[in-house]
Parts: C-alpha cells; structure tokens; sequence
C-alpha cells in the first residue's frame, strides 16, 4: 500500500484557508447589508404600487374588502420600519444621511397610512349608500305609480352621472331632485332613499379628495432618495471589495495549478485501478443480465396473474399468503397490502385446520397438483359464495410454496339450480298433462254407469207412478201396512221425491262429467264459436265448487246481465278462469276471507271484464310484471309449475284478449280478463241463443 504524504494536504488546507478568508472579505456584511437594503428598497416600490391599485380597485368598487388594503399598508410599514432598523446605529456621514433618508420614508408612509384608513371608512360608508340607494331605488321604482317612476328615473340617471363623473353641478343637480322629494309627502322608503343620496353626494367628493392626496404622497421620490444614497455608499464599500476579489481569483488560480499537478500524479493509479475495475464490471453486468431475465420473467408472470379474472394466491407452507393478484382483490375485495402475510384460512368459510400441516410432506404436496376442489370463500362483508380451488407447488432455493388459483362458482351454481327448478318443473307439468288424460279417461269410465243410473231413475219414476193407484187401493182397503221397513203413508209422499233426487244427483254427474271431458278435450283449429261470457263463469264456479266450499266460506258471483256475446274458445277461456280461480282460493290464509268473481262491460263500451278479486296473502310489486313469465311461480314449495299463467296468458293474446293484475302485499289480489269486442254476424247471435 502506498504512504500518502501530508504535504499534498497542508498546501491544499493552506490555500483553502486563503480562499475562506479573501471570499468573506469579498462579500462582506456590508456588501450583504447593501444587497438586503436595496432588495428592501425594491419591494417597497412594489407594495406601494400593489397598494396603490387595491386603492384604485377600493375606490371603484371592485375590490371584494379592505383586507388586502390594510395587508398592504402593514408590509410597506415594516420594510420601512427594517430600513430604520438596518441603518441604525450609523457611525459614517453615509450612513447618518441614509438613516434619516429611512426615518422620511417612514414617516410619509405613516402619513399615508393614516389617509388611508380614513379613506377607508369614507368609501366603505359611500359603498353601503349607493348599494342601500340601489336597492331601495330598484323597489320603489317596481311598486311606483307612473308619474313616481319617471320622478325616480331623472334621479336614478342624475345619480348614475353623478358616480361616473363626480362633477359639482351633477351634485347641485341631485341636492334640488332630494329637496324637492323632500317636500312631498312620501312614505318611509323614500325618506331612506333621500337620506343615502345626499350622504353620496357629500362623501363622494371628500373619498376623491382622500385619494388625490394618497397618490400624491411621496414615497416613491422617498425611495429614489435612500436608492441613491445607497449606490454612493456602496461604491466606496465595492471598491474595497474589487481588491479582495483580485486577490481571491489569484489564489484560486495557484489552488487549481496544484491541483492539476496532483491529478497527473492521480492518472498513473487509476489506469491500474481501470483494468481491475473493467475485470470486475464484466463479472457485474453477467450478474445484472441474469438479474434482467429474472425481472423479465418475473414482470411477464406478474401481468399474467393480473390479467386473470380467477384470484391467483400464493402461500408458504406456515399458510401465510405472499402474493396476492388483482383477480384476487376484485374477488375477495382486498388490497394486496392488506392480505400480505396473512393466513389463507380466513378467505374460507370451513377451512380445515390442519390443512398445511397435512401437506408438508413432499408426497403430499405432490398430490395437490391434480383434481379441483370445491369450498366455500368469503369476501371482505363476509358474504360467502362457493369457489373452486386448484392447488400446485413450486419452490424457489430451498423454500416451498403453494399456489392456488381461485374460480368464484356463483353464476355456474345458479345456472345449475336454475336447470334443476326448471326440470322439475317441467316434470311436473307433464304429471298435469298426464293427470288430464287420466281425467278425461275417468270421466268417460264414470260416465257409463251414470247413464245406467239416468235410465233407471226414469224407468223407478215411471213404475212408480203406475204402481201408486194399486198401493192406495190396498191403504183404503186394508188400513196402513209397510214398504221397504216404513209406513206406506211416509212412503207415498217421499218415494217420488227419492227417485228424483237420484236422478238429479246423477244428472249433475253427467254434467260435471261433461265439463271435466271438455275441459280436458285439447283445442282444435274450429273451436272459434260466439259464447255468452257469464255461462264460461258458471261453468268453472261448477268445476271447483268442491275446493270453494273447502277453502272459503264467503264466495260470491257478481255476473252482469245482457252482456255482449264473445267470439273465441269457451273451452279455453274456462281454463284460464279455472286456473285464475285456484290461484284466488291457494292465496287465502283463512276460510273467513272471500273470493268474488265479477263480469262486467268496461265504461268504453268495447270490451268485455272478468275480475278475479281474493283477500289473500298478496304479491310483491316487484313480482308483478313476472307472473306471466314461464316458470316462474311464489307457489314452488307447494308444488306450482310457474306455467299456468304463462299458458293462460298466451291462450288469451290467441284470442286478442289480455290478462293484467293488481295486488297490495297482506290486502289481497285483482286479476282482470279483458276480452275486446268484435262484430258478431246475426246468424251466430241467433244459433248462440
């Protein structure tokens, strides 16, 4: 190792010290003091003429406050007051004239200080008066009488010329319009509006008069006095000061000299130290090449994982996340800098404790990277919603990590419970297609032996009849005697009466069993015919008269008479009103609330109503406007379909008609059948009848 000398250093210490000495004296505190009293000096000229303006801005009116008058005046009068400061105590003849050019300043801008506060007060009080003017003019001319308006115009302009151009006979102008005003009887506004005007008339001169001799205050004569007694002072203290910075470039020149010496001396090492530098730097830039494609590769994997819309999450093997993408925090909902370092565990709702203690072991670990898993995750409301996971391992030295990548399942689960309802629902509607056909095949095996029971009844009528001369013959001969176990005379007068029951009994079989193969027969293309709406009524009320009795104990029918006849399928619009029907009756909470069903001709005249009317349970507004869609139903727990409205709704549009509905939550339901009415030709309306 080589012996550095110390001469070097002393030679550049000495010559240091030199140049330390030569540049305080070059740049004294006088030559300090001079540059701050000339910068003092400049500024001074800038407020004034800063406070000049806002004075100007006060005066005309433009000025918001008086805040940065009084901000201003207050800066000019402490630089005025540093100036003092700065030049006293003075020992020179310089220095004594400068201290009482600053005294002078200071005392013209406390003069003008002065001024302007009074200059304040009167512009502050003429401003109030020419606004109260304003406004109390502004109304009174509004609610003035013709011959007042034109009174108060000649003021108002006389004013207005007055505040442009404050000219005495402008002001003799407007003191005779305010005595002759005075002199009237006026109400209390225009007294007030006198008042303000004379006060603008006799402060506005005084303001301008104020603001003359603010701008004619001496300060800026002031401030060229103290300028240039200033430069007389400081030419004799910069001569002083050219000799010390000769003297400081010389030495200066003798300082780099040497240095320029010792820096020859300095090459012949560093080349020595170049080649051993270059052999380093290549062995660096391998290493930061390699660091380059590390950054690289670690960059293009970073904007993959933030461009995935699955959360991408990695952890250790203690279970604590290190990296965290931005499909993760749009998932879970948070930050990266929040999750960093925090335990997977608290992003599933269920998760098994001993999970990472489980999979430490490489086996396991190796076993991960294979089949999804399913769970369940929660997000930063702790709302939770089903994921699929797919876990791998990686390493990086010797430490192991896992990642997994997170898939939210929520719209695929939906979907899946969707095509579930749907499908059974569906199964549930070919049950009701099939129990139709098993009612209509019912209805035919029913109907068979009804017949025989008809054509008994009548035969028993008839054989009764001829039967009872013979019997009355053996009464008036015989006295009382027994039939069938009971009194021939209870016999004579109920015998008829228990045939014709039977065989009224097995006529409303007949009927009903009509109705059920009617209302089970499908559509056909000729099925267009004209229909008395009233009759389609009592023939679904006849249809469900057994499940009305069961479900209320107050059903009633409100069916207008003469009603228009209506052109379609009777067969389906039964089927509509039987499917609106039940609905009415599986809505009631209680057998004490009513159904009633209604038919009546809209007050246009054109279209014919059926209303549905229930107290029960009520729909929910928002599930209005989805009752007719297919497969949607508030009835899923009891078995509903969600189709027959949506298929009563399509038979109705098939026949131009419409179904609408109104409904209050806990009050009940109003379903309307609407069908429009069509010209009828006479021969139907006849065969109809």
């Amino acid at each position: 190792m080589t012996v550095i000398s110390w001469q070097p250093r002393l030679i550049v210490a000495g010559l240091l010290l030199a140049l330390t000495y030569l540049w305080i004296q070059s740049a004294s505190p006088e030559l300090e003091r001079r540059n701050r009293l000339q910068s003092t000096l400049r500024i001074i000229e800038l407020r004034d003429a800063e406070l000049m303006r806002d004075i100007l801005l006060a005066r005309a009116g433009l000025l918001a406050n008086y805040d940065a008058l009084t901000k201003a005046g207050q800066e000019l009068l402490r630089l005025s007051q540093s100036l003092q400061t700065d030049l006293q105590p003075a020992n020179a003849d310089a220095e004594k004239l400068m201290g009482k050019l600053a005294d002078q300043l200071t005392a013209t801008v406390q003069d003008g200080l002065v001024q302007i506060e009074y200059l304040k007060s009167d512009n502050a009080l003429l401003r109030n008066s020419v606004m109260s003017f304003d406004e109390i003019g502004k109304t009174l001319r509004t609610a003035a009488r013709p011959g007042d308006t034109a009174k108060l115009g000649n003021l108002w302009r006389l004013m207005f010329s007055f505040m442009d151009s404050p000219r005495p006979e402008l002001a003799a102008e407007i003191r005779q319009e305010l005595d002759r005003l005075a002199g009237l009887p006026l109400p209390d506004d225009y007294r007030v509006l006198i008042a303000h005007g004379r006060l603008i008339i006799d402060v506005s001169p005084k303001v301008d008069t104020l603001l003359r001799q603010i701008i004619a205050q001496p300060i800026v004569s002031r401030v060229d006095d103290l300028q240039q007694a200033l430069r007389q002072y400081s030419d004799s203290v910069e001569q002083q000061a050219e000799a010390y910075r000769l003297s400081l470039y010389l030495v200066a020149l003798v300082l780099l000299a040497y240095l320029l010496y010792q820096f020859v001396l300095l090459r012949a090492s560093t080349l020595a130290l170049r080649r051993a530098h270059a052999n380093l730097q290549q062995e660096t830039g391998e290493r930061l090449q390699a660091e380059s494609w590390l950054r690289e590769s670690e960059a293009r994997l970073r904007a993959i994982t933030d461009s995935a819309h699955e959360a991408i999450i990695s952890t250790d093997l203690q279970g604590k996340i290190v990296s965290w993408n931005q499909g993760a925090q749009l998932m879970f909902g948070f930050t990266a800098n929040r999750m960093l370092g925090q335990p997977f565990q608290q992003l599933l709702a269920n998760p098994s404790p001993d999970f990472f203690e489980q999979i430490r072991d490489e086996g396991a670990i190796n076993r991960l990277n294979g089949p999804t898993l399913d769970s369940i995750a929660l997000s930063q409301d702790r709302s939770a919603f089903p994921v699929e996971l797919s876990l791998s391992s990686w390493t990086r030295g010797t430490e192991r990590y896992l990642t997994a990548i997170i898939r939210d399942i929520s719209a695929r689960k939906h979907l899946e419970e969707v095509a579930r309802q749907q499908e059974l629902q569906l199964i549930q509607a070919n049950k009701m297609t099939a129990l139709g056909t098993l009612v209509s095949g019912v209805a035919h095996e029913i109907n068979n032996p009804n017949q025989l029971i008809l054509f008994n009844s009548g035969l028993l009528a008839d054989i009764w009849s001829d039967a009872l001369e013979i019997l009355e013959d053996r009464y008036q001969a015989s006295g009382e005697f027994s039939l069938g176990g009971l009194p021939y005379t209870e016999m004579r007068s109920s015998a008829a009466v228990l045939i014709r029951d039977v065989k009224d009994g097995a006529k409303r079989i007949e009927r009903i069993v009509a109705e059920l193969k009617n209302y089970a027969r499908p559509p056909g293309a000729e099925a267009q015919v004209s229909f008395a709406i009233n009759e389609v009524v009592d023939r679904a009320v006849r249809l469900l008269k057994h499940l009305i009795d069961q479900k209320t104990l107050h059903f009633k029918t409100e069916l207008s008479e003469a009603l228009p006849l209506l052109r379609g399928d009777p067969q389906q619009v039964e089927q509509v009103l039987v499917n609106l029907l039940i609905n009415a009756l599986e809505a009631l909470p209680e057998p004490q609330k009513s159904v009633s069903v209604a038919t009546k001709l809209l007050h246009d005249g054109r279209q014919v109503c059926v209303e549905v009317r229930d107290e029960g349970i009520g729909i929910a507004a928002e599930h209005i406007e989805q009752l007719c869609d297919p497969f949607f139903t508030t009835k899923q727990a009891k078995g509903g379909t969600g189709l027959g409205l949506a298929i009563s709704a399509s038979l109705l549009r098939a026949q131009g008609g419409r179904l609408s509905f109104s409904s209050e939550p806990g009050q009940g339901t109003c379903a309307r059948v609407i069908f429009p009415l069509n010209p009828i030709p006479a021969t139907e309306v006849n065969h109809a009848m």
